[in-house]
């Protein structure tokens, strides 16, 4: 697990997670994993899925990226996380527990 938690950290450190469509085998590939272990390692660190571990890390994404830049709207905030337009405040919601407004008003106690 090991070579697949660095592989890992080197293709989040590029920002590869924020390229639109990017799939599990598409990752494994650039991580040079197989897609087995990918899974695997995504499971271990508790993900129930690909796409669930890929949108935490893009809400993580805008979470800094509201921190930032304060005065980008939402759509903004969602198309540099590659987050779909029509689902960011919900999807943001559902991981934090805040509004991206809330989060962006300091209101994130609950932050999660």
């Amino acid at each position: 697990m090991q070579r697949a938690s660095h592989a890992v950290e080197c293709w989040i450190a590029s920002g590869a997670y924020l390229r639109s469509g990017i799939t599990k085998p598409m990752a494994a590939q650039e991580m040079k994993l197989p897609a087995y272990l990918l899974s695997a390692w995504i499971k271990a660190q508790g993900y129930a899925s690909y796409s669930r571990w890929i949108t935490t890390l893009r809400v993580e994404e805008a979470k800094r990226t509201l921190q930032a830049h304060p005065d980008w709207s939402n759509e903004a905030v969602a198309d540099h996380c590659v987050i779909s337009r029509s689902h960011f405040q919900r999807v943001f919601k559902q991981e934090t527990g805040l509004s991206p407004a809330d989060f962006v008003a300091g209101k994130n106690s609950n932050k999660r």
